[in-house]
């Protein structure tokens, strides 16, 4: 047996977000609510790849490149960072993976946030409530702040 490593894509939530901001729908970076274009445009783990491997959609948010990369990096964010991005982050996952109509993406969002998030039933077939996810994302980064010491990024 062989242990698979797990491989970060973003080309889901990256073709999204190219499509949002050059749609003229407006797309902002969740942590600070920058306004973003397809040449600052990076795809940030909302929790850092390098603390916990996930590359679940709820994980994935539109990032400016230059804080993602220089600032962010691999750092969780805060308690109060993250309290002051909570409806930017719902509002990206409604737009981004909860969209009227379509089928498939709200159901790889809700599958993947009851897997692998706490407090959120496995057994439920309903599209997961984002807010209900976003309750959930802030216990996740309780136990990784505490239980791995992630040192914190403030927005």
């Amino acid at each position: 047996m062989a242990w698979s490593d797990a491989e970060r894509d973003v080309a889901v939530p990256h073709r999204i977000a190219l499509r949002l901001a050059e749609g003229g729908g407006g797309l902002h970076y969740a942590w600070t609510g920058r306004a973003l274009s397809s040449g600052t445009l990076d795809i940030d783990h909302l929790f850092p790849w390098s603390a916990w491997p996930c590359g679940d959609l709820w994980n994935l948010l539109p990032a400016h490149r230059a804080v993602n990369q220089r600032l962010k990096r691999d750092r969780l964010p805060s308690a109060a960072a993250l309290g002051r991005a909570g409806e930017r982050i719902v509002d990206w996952w409604r737009a981004a993976y909860l969209p009227p109509g379509d089928l498939l993406l709200p159901a790889r969002f809700g599958h993947e946030a009851r897997a692998s998030l706490p407090g959120l039933r496995a057994d439920a077939a309903e599209v997961c409530e984002p807010e209900r996810v976003f309750a959930a994302v802030g216990q996740q980064r309780m136990r990784l702040r505490h239980d791995q010491q992630v040192p914190e990024w403030t927005a």
